[in-house]
């Protein structure tokens, strides 16, 4: 759901559409697998003449995000962060006083 929305925001046309809503896939999908149960999770897009910059926020969880190890070619996962780090401008994370988390990446066009 998450894909389909900020694919029809951006539109099929804009130049950062592709990267956007697959790194989404990856930051969502995180959330998802690895935040605290219950909640919801967050999600914000700005738009400006250069870039693109989404936020997803979640309940946090007990790890943090780091690229921790080379992706193995067999290993169904882990492959996220290195997708991230390679397709995204920038990318960051912060955790909120009240122990959410906040996980940000930028794509230029």
């Amino acid at each position: 759901m998450a894909r389909r929305w900020l694919s029809a925001w951006l539109g099929h046309e804009h130049p950062a559409e592709y990267a956007a809503v697959q790194l989404l896939s990856e930051a969502f999908g995180n959330s998802v697998l690895y935040a605290r149960p219950g909640g919801m999770v967050e999600l914000t897009v700005e738009l400006t003449d250069q870039l693109v910059r989404v936020e997803v926020v979640d309940r946090g969880g007990q790890g943090e995000p780091a690229l921790r190890y080379e992706p193995d070619s067999d290993r169904e996962s882990g492959r996220g962060l290195y997708i991230l780090d390679f397709l995204a401008k920038e990318w960051g994370w912060e955790r909120l006083s009240d122990q959410r988390l906040r996980f940000w990446y930028t794509v230029g066009f």
